[in-house]
């Protein structure tokens, strides 16, 4: 009886310890892929972000982007998606749907001028979500170089226009 006690102690300890490492291993490999795609991100947003500057569609004052923070801790792991803000006017919060358009056709044109690819047909970076609060404007970018992401989107798509299913 205590042989069979000690065996089944053992596998749990055997068990626990392979989880604990597994996850481990896991969550490890995850991290660096986001601060890959992180990385990779901050680029493409920072090139966007001047071309809008360029075509004077915000000012030098108005591109200070923030430091990008990862919204996957919300929507679960994989999902390469990354918030900034940038300092706007009071007259932007009237702008956000050509500002959202704006964004994207620069994100598109540096995933094409840099070759980046996604796993769906068109740009690697797109905007998600984008909305004004306290004279910020918020933004959040998606790069879509695995399932999780693309998942993610579909959802955003589906809680913004119910009809969607």
């Amino acid at each position: 009886m205590a042989l069979g006690i000690e065996i089944i102690i053992g596998i749990l300890i055997a068990w626990g310890v392979y989880v604990f490492i597994h996850r481990t291993v896991v969550q490890r490999a995850t991290r660096i892929v986001r601060r890959s795609a992180q990385a990779e991100t901050d680029v493409a947003v920072t090139a966007a972000v001047q071309r809008l500057v360029n075509d004077k569609v915000l000012t030098t004052a108005e591109s200070q982007l923030s430091p990008s923070e990862t919204v996957a801790d919300v929507w679960g792991r994989g999902v390469m998606a990354f918030e900034y803000t940038l300092a706007v006017g009071l007259a932007t919060e009237h702008q956000v749907p050509q500002l959202e358009r704006a964004l994207n056709e620069a994100l598109a044109g540096f995933s094409t001028d840099h070759q980046v690819k996604a796993i769906i047909a068109g740009s690697a970076f797109v905007v998600s979500d984008i909305w004004v609060y306290e004279d910020r404007l918020h933004l959040d970018v998606a790069y879509l170089m695995n399932e999780s992401t693309v998942e993610y989107l579909k959802d955003l798509k589906k809680l913004n226009d119910p009809a969607v299913q």
